[in-house]
């Protein structure tokens, strides 16, 4: 049934059932007196009506389990395959000790939560400003593990040697502008496999890339910063399907961090429209600890 036939049928049958109620209206309502027997009639009228429509209109209403966020332009029923990949807000939140467990990886973003004042400064941080996913599995100039002054050592060393229970992967801000989605993806789904090289043990959850504020510096990108928004939003479902395919997990964090309009929340823009300010930060581990890995 296509969903042109669907809606005829929803918009026929509430037709009828209103022609109905009318009917009633006019007919019993004001002429009937208002006793047991009447109501037992009225409730007996409408179960019969309720039949008769689903025998003409057998249209169905599915409550789906997952609701498709703002930032991805999916179908309510294609959504649904991501159950299980896509990471839900629990009802209650997962406490401090979880981020024990995690090895937080990514860019600037990433990096800044580790430093000294940050909410992960004493937690697992392999980060540094400018990585990519093109460069994040080989960078080794300068310390990338925020409990190290070693240099020299990449990320991946740094995994194969850590080996975390969870890796949190968050990378594309600094290729967004640069790489074709596509090609974005596929070197994404490249340094994911050295990952689980590394550490084949770990549960992996990749990160959604959040958007950019309106005020965006010049410095980071040239590009049109809605048509960029929207770039980064094919990237995130892109990546949510990368994540399904390779049995990883999916944190949409930019849902938290995107204002009416597809831009980063002004709040949480840091100054320059890419990195976040104090609250930015703040909101992304509580995020973590509302969504963690189910069983974690």
């Amino acid at each position: 049934m296509t969903i042109y036939q669907k809606l005829l049928y929803v918009s026929t049958s509430f037709a009828v059932a209103l022609s109905v109620s009318m009917a009633n209206y006019v007919f019993y309502d004001e002429r009937l007196p208002d006793t047991p027997q009447v109501e037992g009639f009225y409730t007996d009228m409408q179960t019969q009506n309720d039949k008769l429509l689903k025998h003409f209109f057998p249209y169905e209403i599915i409550d789906y389990d997952l609701e498709v966020p703002d930032n991805m332009s999916y179908t309510q029923a294609e959504f649904q395959k991501f159950k299980g990949t896509y990471l839900e807000r629990e009802s209650v939140a997962a406490d401090e000790s979880y981020l024990e467990r995690i090895a937080f990886c990514g860019d600037s973003l990433t990096y800044h939560m580790g430093m000294s004042g940050n909410r992960l400064e004493n937690y697992d941080v392999l980060a540094y400003g400018g990585l990519s996913v093109s460069d994040y599995a080989t960078y080794t100039q300068k310390p990338v593990y925020n409990q190290s002054n070693v240099s020299g050592k990449t990320t991946i060393a740094w995994l194969s040697e850590l080996k975390p229970e969870i890796v949190y992967l968050f990378l594309g801000a600094n290729g967004m502008s640069i790489f074709d989605v596509n090609v974005h993806i596929n070197l994404y789904k490249t340094l994911l496999s050295k990952i689980k090289a590394a550490t084949p043990g770990s549960e992996i959850v990749l990160i959604s890339a959040s958007p950019w504020g309106k005020n965006a510096n010049p410095t980071y990108t040239s590009k049109d910063i809605k048509e960029l928004n929207a770039r980064i939003d094919q990237f995130n479902m892109l990546l949510l399907e990368l994540a399904k395919d390779n049995g990883c997990y999916f944190m949409n964090v930019a849902e938290s961090m995107t204002d009416e309009e597809g831009y980063l929340l002004s709040s949480y823009d840091g100054g320059d429209g890419l990195h976040w300010s104090m609250a930015g930060r703040s909101n992304y581990v509580e995020y973590v600890l509302e969504h963690p890995i189910p069983g974690y």
